[in-house]
């Protein structure tokens, strides 16, 4: 049995915690009072002004913020910090504090064929993370930016932009921006979670209340095998993600590789299993503007985001040597 000061009892404490404060929340799109929290600085070493290095205790926030349907770019924000540790001096004091406050955000992209897709709406500058390294890009207009209409999560913009046409600055190695990629992974993994997570709970309420042939419907063994399914791919999911940061965490070099697993997982079965939630839900599940719609269209974003299921597993496949 995990003792009274165990990691695992500080973690469930912390999840409470952020329960209980973003549901008394009153703007969902701010950073600025996550960032009052120590949220944003939770990939940033003490010497410099944040947290530490914390990738599991940003990832259980990550989890809680996807529960709360967060509309902020803290996603982005707490990475580009985190990639701003590593700049030039001049580079850091410029932008850093400015991000551990809240009072500038940032956009995350990675590299891909074509224009970059980042996250958030009018963020002040946007953090690249490719194989050369990673990048910073403050000139935004001039590199015209405009909604992505392929994704569908209404609570988070999604914008593609062409940062070929703009310079940006190098703030980072190569190997920076894999660790901090597969942390962003891992942050949209985990946000996944907590929005199937919230899409579960609510549904196993509706389906108690619910009566159909004077019984509740949740009491029908076929509807109680798939809520167990359900329940099974949350705790699933939750414990690859755990074990995956554990890894970064601790340098362990199976660390890519986890991350891949995690990501790849998550980013398959997120979507189908709100789905499910919504087929169990009857007639109120495919009201456009029922919760359960904000939910679906913000896991199908987070599995295209920073890479596929399929990329992911082909990553891990590279890196494992299959």
């Amino acid at each position: 049995m995990a003792g009274e000061n165990s990691p695992d009892v500080d973690l469930d404490l912390l999840r409470v915690s952020a329960r209980e404060f973003l549901a008394e929340r009153e703007e969902t799109g701010s950073v600025e009072d996550l960032a009052a929290m120590d949220w944003t600085g939770l990939l940033v070493d003490e010497d410099l002004g944040g947290a530490g290095w914390r990738p599991v205790e940003t990832c259980v926030l990550a989890e809680e913020l996807g529960r709360a349907r967060d509309a902020s770019a803290w996603l982005g924000t707490t990475v580009a910090a985190a990639a701003l540790a590593s700049a030039r001096d001049d580079v850091r004091k410029d932008w850093l504090a400015d991000l551990l406050a809240g009072t500038a955000t940032a956009g995350l992209a990675v590299e891909s064929d074509c224009a970059r897709v980042i996250l958030g709406d009018s963020v002040d500058i946007v953090v690249l993370l490719g194989c050369s390294g990673i990048q910073l890009f403050r000139d935004l207009d001039s590199a015209r930016p405009y909604p992505d209409g392929d994704l569908l999560d209404v609570t988070r913009p999604v914008w593609r932009v062409d940062l070929a046409s703009i310079s940006g600055v190098s703030i980072g190695s190569s190997d920076r921006a894999e660790k901090l990629l597969a942390v962003a992974r891992l942050l949209v993994s985990a946000d996944s979670v907590g929005a199937v997570s919230m899409t579960l709970e609510r549904l196993t309420a509706y389906l108690r209340k619910r009566v159909a042939f004077g019984v509740p419907i949740a009491s029908f063994q076929a509807i109680q095998h798939r809520l167990v399914d359900l329940l099974v791919f949350e705790v699933k999911a939750r414990a690859v993600i755990m074990r995956a940061a554990r890894a970064i965490v601790a340098g362990d070099k199976r660390a890519t590789a986890l991350t891949a697993a995690a990501h790849a997982f998550v980013a398959a079965k997120a979507t189908a299993a709100v789905d499910e939630c919504m087929q169990l839900s009857g007639g109120i599940g495919f009201t456009w503007e029922y919760p359960l719609h904000y939910e679906l269209r913000r896991v199908y974003t987070n599995a295209q985001l920073l890479g596929t299921a399929r990329s992911s597993r082909g990553l891990l496949a590279e890196v494992s040597g299959w």
